[in-house]
């Protein structure tokens, strides 16, 4: 997970991560929040059929953030972990689809100490080398 606040700086000049607290703000994280690319693309991108309804990045993002807000709050009851695991659905191709969440709460830099969370797939984890 290290890898998230590592090489931030240059994962966000090479779009592999997005930050989106200004609509994260909105739903009530006070915390700054970051996307991976393959998240923003898998889940926040609406396709033709979802553009049609009306939705666009923000409001899926709140359709992603609102399980995670409810999964903050109960896991801060049961345990002190800085890694949450949810699910989010969204419409893709007409259909609702369910994906893994992986929320990190970690710093925004290496240097800094501000805390942050990312937000990504299981897809965006390195492969186990045995």
């Amino acid at each position: 997970m290290e890898r998230f606040f590592m090489e931030r700086e240059t994962d966000l000049e090479l779009e592999k991560q997005f930050e989106v607290s200004d609509v994260a703000k909105e739903s009530g994280l006070m915390i700054r929040i970051f996307v991976t690319s393959l998240l923003k693309k898998e889940l926040m991108e609406p396709d033709s059929e979802a553009s049609a309804r009306g939705e666009d990045e923000s409001t899926r993002l709140k359709e992603i953030l609102s399980p995670l807000v409810s999964s903050i709050r109960a896991t801060r009851k049961a345990k002190r972990t800085n890694i949450i695991n949810f699910s989010a659905s969204v419409t893709k191709d007409g259909k609702g689809r369910e994906f893994q969440v992986i929320s990190y709460l970690g710093p925004v830099t290496k240097d800094s100490e501000e805390p942050c969370i990312t937000l990504l797939l299981p897809e965006d984890l390195p492969e186990e080398t045995p």
